[in-house]
């Protein structure tokens, strides 16, 4: 029982504990710059500012990619320079690409980080169940004594 109590514990400690420190990898801004084109892999959801530069009168394309969902999140025909956003919806695998026949370069720049929806529902639902069934086990062991 006393193996029960400080798993169940432990569990509920690590959930409460996990916040504050995921709060601060998540303030930390993520950037890359992309030559052609290649993936990223973002460990969280957040949103990607995308700045593209190109010589004037030179046309592009410029293409966000997810491959969890299988369809392209941000695709824009571009001549000179850009800036936009794409909502990277979950941690994972993007892939940025840049379409030219030119050397154009492609900053990427990850803000606004936060868990993704699945994560703090695994959490949130972990954290719930261990501190319900140890507060059953504490109420179980109290009325025995």
């Amino acid at each position: 029982m006393r193996l029960l109590k400080a798993v169940l514990l432990s569990i509920v400690i690590m959930t409460i504990l996990v916040f504050p420190i995921e709060k601060n990898a998540l303030t930390q801004p993520i950037s890359e710059v992309v030559l052609v084109g290649q993936g990223m892999v973002v460990p969280s959801a957040g949103t990607a500012v995308l700045s593209a530069s190109a010589d004037e009168g030179t046309g592009y394309t410029v293409r966000v990619f997810d491959p969890e969902s299988g369809r392209a999140i941000l695709e824009r025909n571009v001549t000179g320079s850009f800036r936009g956003r794409a909502m990277l919806e979950h941690s994972g695998p993007y892939y940025f690409a840049v379409g030219s026949m030119t050397p154009v370069t492609l900053a990427v720049r990850v803000i606004n980080r936060h868990p993704s929806v699945t994560v703090l529902n695994i959490r949130y639902g972990l954290g719930g169940v261990s501190a319900l069934l140890l507060a059953a086990v504490l109420l179980v062991e109290g009325r025995r004594r």
